[in-house]
């Protein structure tokens, strides 16, 4: 057993440097708190055990004094066993193990979930290396102070004890962040393949826990407010014993989570506890005022707090005598702030902080403090107005990141948030509860406290066009992007405030006959929209730290609406819609729309170029990662105006709608497909489906209403009209490139669906096809290079030439597509790089494909070429791959990225 530092009071005492070192992990050692004075003990231990029931996190000293038996116990829930299971299930050897093991807990807050986590912790101490992890620092330094606990005082790497980490509240890209670094470390050490490294355990605040444990099943724990009635006889017994030791209000939190916290009992004891709690006090006070700025941020803000120092500023306390300092301030507080706040002190600063004992609590104090004289609006803006608290120098960044976060942090359900919110959930409150104008002022008020930040003014500019404010949404837009005028996000608002008023003027003429004349001021709205757009397109693009499709997205959307506009005019419906195409795709000029539209003539007629530009950047951004980037993580305020959650679907929607509008025609089979002209004819292999690679794989993934469009053909009817929409002869039809690749995609995924298919040309012809594509394969679309990996990959019965010239076209096309996969990608982190398989190697030649087995060399996985060529196939996971020189067996998938290998596997 390796001897950790040891604990003395609940502190680890190192060397000066080392200290300085591993100050991102609070170490739990194997005699943690055994050094602990039997004079502090016994001085201490009712404080200790009030200061957990009245609403504090357990401590090791609550667990330590449990365990001699000095205090009675902490309930155990049912799923400390389920937890402690599984990180024994962890333990368990296997070849296959991977080095990093990952437990997720997620628990209704209140429940217990940190408890449980804790006294995991504590009961595996002597069996594991443990320690909590302070996420307010990096994942590297969090990382390096790892892999030294894992290493202290052990001679050899490969038998050190694994060690396990909690992570409380952390964000999912910090854990992966964390998780990363482990891997990059445990792989540079060459720890030996099967070698249990690291426990990441993961416990997290959700209000839908059990969802989240059934989007991924293994290795996921839910804790809820429901008790089993295993659990209902212990609350009830510890409640009794708990009774007899505290008065009521010293045990609220645990008589809250007794009872469940069930809305029709919980709501009333909380009501009923403060309106007693509030008898007498003395509203006018300055604790009071003080009462309720810690109420208001405990209500708003998850896991705020106000500095210790912060409060005795504001109650004009001047203490220079450390000794004497906790005791004035205690009793500078009234008997009801004393009761409700509660003392804790950061792990990493070690500043004694304050808050509310619980959000229920900070919630009703504030609806019952307030009353019907004063709204949480004025508040807020007494808070944000109070020089004192904000110029206050001590804990000055962290008062200054709750009080930002009260005006400007979201709510996101991915975070364990209730719902998703557009607005800081104060700022929904006042508009919502209140009214916009009183938003508004809020925001106007922190713009000016916040050194005119300009992100305030999107805020401003979001929250006026919600109301329809739109020329003074327009005002604030563009007051953030003149701050920052390189700013995707500024200028994606700024376009969303031009698409809000060009749909509210839209809407508004729908009941009048809509004529050139009266549409022009909606039609100059939406190219504003469009315009913004394309510059928050080109600003994505070359930040080289951001990735924001959300221009992309913008433009295809106002411009499918404003396609809309154009063609529901007289002059463009019906039989006339032929002259709306003819208008936006030639010189021709219709006498009606020649003078009213003057000034947009030559960016009407350039809107189907930008559209499709669109939809093909946001088709090859999904064909590489299937999912909108702007989905997963969002920075606090760096957010785009909107999500799209199935960005797939929408694409293949839009990019049927788009090809609609250009096709001119019905989708009616009885028409004679002789008279399309070859633009039409693509804008109906749009309108199919058959436009890019993703919508046409789309068609493989969602079969049953053809992903989205609720098609009555089924998969194999609709690829065959899109192959019947191109040339009878493609060989001598020199298609474009972008038409090259769809036409050959179409053809991959008919294969998957029917073999049998009379529209399938011989695997061999598309290989012919393919020379048709740019011989510098840097002018090739990342597509183009893919396909070609699948046309090229191998066969077990080529000859040796054949071999080789299909390894070498393979070699080079994988070159590319990695090197537009890096550029694709840009500089943000390693972790972050995902890439979506499209097809594994399965038997067979030609459409069907083969499993090969392989061998790995030097840490890299290489397939054997002709002539002895190796042919290095990245892993999907660098953890997965062994150390030593061995024969391994995969899965090959082929990606944008290139093939990689997945489930490798040492041959036996």
């Amino acid at each position: 057993m390796k001897r950790l530092p040891i604990h003395v009071k609940g502190e680890c005492f190192l060397d000066t440097r080392e200290e300085e070192m591993r100050c991102s992990l609070e170490i739990l050692s194997l005699n943690h708190c055994e050094e602990t004075s039997p004079d502090v003990i016994e001085s201490e231990k009712e404080n200790i055990e009030q200061q957990f029931y009245h609403g504090g996190k357990v401590t090791w000293m609550n667990l330590w004094l449990v365990d001699q038996k000095i205090v009675g116990e902490v309930i155990q829930r049912d799923a400390y066993n389920e937890v402690n299971s599984l990180v024994k299930d962890c333990l368990c050897w296997s070849l296959d193990r991977a080095p990093i093991s990952c437990i997720n807990m997620y628990h209704h807050p209140g429940s217990g979930g940190s408890t449980v986590a804790r006294q995991v912790l504590w009961n595996n101490r002597r069996d594991l290396s443990c320690a909590v992890v302070k996420p307010s620092y990096s994942a590297s330094v969090v990382s390096e102070d790892a892999i030294w606990l894992r290493e202290y005082e052990e001679k050899d790497p490969q038998k050190c004890l694994p060690v396990l980490l909690l992570f409380e509240d952390c964000d999912q890209e910090y854990l992966e962040d964390v998780k990363y670094e482990l891997e990059v470390a445990v792989n540079t050490k060459k720890i030996a393949r099967g070698t249990l490294c690291f426990i990441l355990l993961s416990c997290r605040r959700s209000h839908n826990p059990e969802k989240m444990c059934k989007e991924s099943p293994q290795h996921n724990v839910s804790i809820t407010h429901k008790l089993s009635e295993t659990e209902k006889k212990q609350f009830s017994k510890k409640r009794r014993s708990l009774e007899k030791q505290f008065k009521p209000e010293f045990i609220l939190t645990f008589v809250l989570m007794s009872e469940e916290f069930e809305s029709h009992k919980i709501i009333e004891y909380v009501k009923q506890f403060v309106k007693h709690l509030l008898q007498g006090i003395d509203i006018k006070s300055v604790v009071t005022k003080l009462v309720l700025y810690v109420a208001l941020l405990n209500t708003y803000v998850q896991n705020s707090f106000i500095s210790q120092s912060h409060c005795e500023a504001l109650l004009g306390l001047s203490i220079h005598l450390d000794r004497f300092r906790q005791h004035a301030f205690e009793t500078s507080l009234s008997e009801q702030a004393r009761l409700v706040l509660i003392h804790l002190r950061d792990e990493k600063t070690y500043i004694k902080l304050i808050r509310i004992i619980h959000p229920l609590i900070a919630k009703e104090l504030l609806h019952q403090l307030l009353g019907d004289k004063q709204q949480q609006s004025d508040l807020a803006l007494d808070l944000l107005n109070n020089d004192v608290l904000f110029e206050h120098r001590f804990g000055k960044d962290q008062y200054m990141k709750f009080l930002r976060d009260l005006f400007m942090t979201r709510r996101r359900i991915s975070k364990g948030d209730k719902m998703d919110t557009f607005f800081s959930p104060l700022i929904e409150h006042v508009r919502e509860k209140e009214c916009p104008d009183k938003a508004i002022e809020l925001l106007k008020a922190a713009y000016k406290r916040f050194h005119e930040d300009a992100f305030f003014a999107q805020q401003l500019a979001r929250l006026n066009y919600k109301h329809d404010r739109f020329e003074e949404a327009e005002q604030w837009a563009k007051t953030a992007v003149a701050k920052r005028p390189n700013n995707s996000y500024f200028l994606d608002t700024k376009g969303q405030v031009y698409r809000q008023w060009f749909t509210a003027k839209f809407k508004a003429m729908k009941q009048t006959e809509k004529t050139p004349e009266n549409v022009v001021d909606a039609l100059e709205t939406a190219l504003k929209a469009i315009e913004c757009f394309q510059e928050c397109e080109k600003a994505a693009v070359e930040d080289n730290e951001t990735i924001n499709n959300a221009g992309f997205f913008g433009v295809v959307e106002v411009g499918c609406e404003l396609l809309k506009l154009i063609s529901s005019l007289d002059a463009f419906s019906g039989r006339n819609h032929s002259r709306c195409i003819k208008y936006l795709l030639t010189d021709y000029m219709p006498a009606e729309v020649e003078i009213p539209w003057e000034i947009f003539h030559g960016k009407l007629k350039n809107i189907q170029k930008i559209i499709l530009e669109a939809l093909e950047w946001i088709s090859e951004d999904l064909s590489y990662f299937q999912t909108d980037l702007n989905t997963d993580e969002e920075k606090t305020s760096e957010t785009v105006e909107r999500t799209t959650k199935y960005p797939m679907h929408w694409l293949v929607n839009k990019s049927s709608a788009y090809g609609k509008y250009f096709s001119g025609v019905s989708r009616s089979k009885d028409q004679n497909e002789g008279k399309f002209t070859p633009v039409m004819k693509r804008m109906m292999i749009y309108h199919h489906g058959g436009g890019n690679i993703t919508t046409i794989f789309s068609l493989l993934t969602n079969q049953k209403d053809c992903c989205g469009l609720n098609k009555p053909e089924s998969p194999v009817m609709v690829l065959e009209q899109i192959i019947s929409l191109y040339p009878s002869n493609p060989m001598g039809a020199q298609m474009p490139q972008a038409d090259l690749v769809n036409y050959i995609a179409s053809h991959f995924a008919l294969s998957c669906l029917s073999t049998q298919s009379p529209k399938l040309v011989a695997f061999q012809d598309l290989q012919s096809l393919s020379d048709q594509f740019p011989r510098e394969k840097q002018r090739c679309l990342p597509s183009t290079l893919f396909l070609l990996v699948l046309l090229f990959w191998p066969e077990e019965h080529d000859t040796e030439a054949e071999k080789e010239h299909k390894y070498e076209t393979v070699l080079s096309a994988i070159e590319h597509l990695q090197r537009l996969y890096d550029k694709k990608l840009k500089d943000i982190p390693p972790r972050k790089k995902r890439i979506y398989t499209h097809f594994f190697l399965s038997n067979g030649t030609g459409f069907e494909k083969f499993v090969h087995k392989s061998w790995m060399e030097d840490e890299k996985v290489f397939l054997e070429g002709p002539k002895g060529m190796k042919f290095y196939i990245p892993a999907l996971k660098t953890s997965s791959v062994p150390h030593n020189n061995e024969n391994v067996t995969f899965y090959l998938g082929f990606t944008l990225k290139g093939p990689v290998a997945y489930n490798i596997t040492v041959q036996t």
